[in-house]
């Protein structure tokens, strides 16, 4: 498990001791995965962030349900 607020350089991934004994293509392939790895881990923080997936709904003043937004226009529902 690593920190996804604190990103490791190249530098220091490549000095990591089960790492810099490998060879230059292998460090790069596992340096690629753990970039990605950070990616998927960082985007799912934004997304669920304890509170589950965002709902963009706008509400009416008896709490039913009236428009939706999308981000670009709003559709009646």
């Amino acid at each position: 498990m690593f920190n996804i607020f604190e990103e490791i350089t190249w530098p220091q991934f490549s000095q990591l001791s089960h790492i810099s004994k490998l060879q230059i293509n292998e460090q790069v392939q596992y340096y690629n995965q753990y970039l990605y790895q950070l990616s998927e881990a960082r985007s799912n923080w934004t997304t669920y962030q304890n509170k589950g997936p965002k709902e963009n709904f706008l509400l009416q003043e008896n709490g039913s349900f009236l428009l939706q937004e999308n981000g670009f226009k709003i559709i009646i529902t």
